[in-house]
C-alpha cells in the first residue's frame, strides 16, 4: 500500500469514535508490519553435508537433530537475519548435484573453481588447507612420492585441481573421512587420507590415532563458503544472503565456530591463516 492512501486513511480515524479508532490503528499497524523485511523474509533450501564434525546426527536423538559446524552456522544466520533455511543433511556428491540442478539455493562448502559453471561463490567463511596425511613410515615429501602410495579419498570430494584430474593416482574411493582415516590408521588397504586437513586431523585425534600418522603434504589452500546456485529461483537473493555470513566473517563469529568444533590441533596446519584473500563475487 502506498504511504499517502495510509496517510488518508491515519486522517480519518482521527475523526471517528474512540472504538473505531483503536480498531483501525490495530489494522494500520498490521497494514505496515505485513510490508517490513521480516515478513517477506525468504526461506533458503540448504544442504549440510554429512561429514563430522561439519555435519552429523545428535547422538540418542530420533535421527532428526544435527550438530556440527555447518548447523551453528546456519543457526547463527538465522539468528542475525530473521530469514529462515531448509536444511537437508546428505553425502558431500549430492551437495553438489542439488546445487547444479537448483534444488537448492546454497550451500557452505570449501570453494574450487569447478563450482563457478553452476554456483556462484558468495562469502568466504574461514580458510582450509587441503592435501593427503600418510600413515608412519611412508615419505611424501612433493607429489610426485604420492604416486608410490594409496591413497583414501571421500568419493565426489574436489581436493585440488590437479590431484581431482589425475588420472594415474591410485586413489581409493572412501565412504567418508571417517572410513579413510580408519583404513589408513589401521593400515587396511590405503596409506594415506586426501581431504580437508583440519577435518583429517580432528578424526585423527577422535580416534586416538596419533601415532599412527605423521607427514602432510599441502595440496590446495582455499576457503569455507558461500556457494549459490545459479539455478536457484531465490538467485536475486544471494546478495542478503552474503552480507549476513561476511558479518560473521569479519567480527570472528565464523573462526569462533570452526575452532570450536575442530580446536588448535597439534597438526594445524599455519598455511591457513596465510590463505589467499577471498572477496564475495559481485
Amino acid at each position: 500500500m502506498q504511504i499517502t492512501s495510509l496517510c488518508v486513511r491515519a486522517q480519518k480515524m482521527l475523526t471517528t469514535p474512540l472504538h473505531l479508532k483503536c480498531a483501525g490503528v490495530v489494522a494500520l499497524l498490521i497494514t505496515l508490519l505485513a510490508g517490513t523485511p521480516a515478513h517477506a523474509a525468504a526461506t533458503f533450501k540448504t544442504n549440510m553435508i554429512q561429514f563430522d564434525p561439519w555435519t552429523r546426527l545428535v547422538a540418542g536423538s530420533d535421527g532428526s537433530q544435527t550438530e556440527g559446524i555447518i548447523v551453528d552456522l546456519l543457526n547463527e544466520f538465522e539468528r542475525r537475519s530473521g530469514y529462515k533455511t531448509e536444511r537437508t543433511m546428505v553425502p558431500y556428491a549430492r551437495v553438489e548435484q542439488n546445487l547444479q540442478q537448483g534444488s537448492t539455493d546454497f550451500s557452505l562448502m570449501a570453494w574450487g573453481e569447478a563450482r563457478a559453471k553452476y554456483a556462484e561463490r558468495g562469502s568466504c567463511l574461514v580458510p582450509l588447507s587441503f592435501g593427503v596425511r600418510a600413515r608412519k613410515t611412508f615419505d611424501i615429501p612433493d607429489y610426485d612420492a604420492l604416486y608410490k602410495i594409496r591413497i583414501g579419498t571421500p568419493r565426489g570430494l574436489k581436493i585440488d585441481p590437479r590431484y581431482d584430474a589425475d588420472t594415474v593416482m591410485n586413489k581409493q574411493l572412501v565412504l567418508d573421512y571417517t572410513t579413510g582415516v580408519m583404513m589408513a590408521g589401521l593400515g587396511r588397504d590405503v596409506d594415506a587420507v586426501a581431504g580437508s586437513l583440519s577435518t583429517i586431523n580432528y578424526l585423527i585425534e577422535q580416534n586416538q590415532m596419533q601415532d599412527k600418522f605423521d607427514q602432510t603434504l599441502v595440496l590446495n589452500t582455499t576457503h569455507l563458503a558461500v556457494a549459490f546456485s545459479r539455478k536457484s529461483p531465490l538467485f536475486a537473493k544471494r546478495h542478503l544472503v552474503n552480507a549476513v555470513f561476511d558479518a560473521m566473517a569479519q567480527d570472528g563469529t565464523a573462526r569462533a565456530i570452526y575452532e570450536k568444533w575442530l580446536g588448535l590441533q597439534s597438526h594445524q596446519l599455519t598455511a591457513e591463516a596465510a590463505a589467499p584473500s577471498c572477496q564475495p563475487a559481485k
